[in-house]
């Protein structure tokens, strides 16, 4: 077999390759990291809180990660009136904060006033 007439050629892109597959793996990883550490902060016990059982299932489903208001019915269970009822009820408390999607809200818990409310550390 031949050798190559500038051997730098072969071994330079396999460098690059290789250095690209690390930093590659390294960003998974810590991207991976921060969604395990996320996933620690939903450990919040909202039975605790003096409210109906519809405010508490709208939110922990909320707790869980952001959701479309739209889609809330489906997964409580409740009707749009009892969910948006609930919704407004939460967002009076500033335990929820909604930003405006089209005709719907996007619904993310705020973590830090329900902390707050139930008197954990945060």
């Amino acid at each position: 077999m031949a050798e190559p007439v500038f051997p730098e050629a072969v071994i330079g892109p396999l460098v690059y390759i290789s250095i690209g597959v690390l930093l590659t793996l390294v960003l998974l990883l810590l991207g991976y990291i921060h969604n395990i550490r996320g996933l620690k902060d939903t450990s919040i016990d909202t039975n605790r809180l003096n409210m109906p059982k519809s405010r508490i299932t709208v939110l922990n489903q909320v707790i869980n990660g952001s959701i479309m208001q739209s889609e809330l019915p489906d997964r409580t269970e409740l009707s749009k009136a009892t969910v948006s009822q609930a919704l407004d009820d939460l967002y009076q408390a500033d335990l929820i904060k909604r930003k405006k999607r089209g005709n719907t809200y996007l619904i993310e818990a705020d973590k830090n006033t329900i902390e707050r409310t139930l008197g954990e550390p945060e």
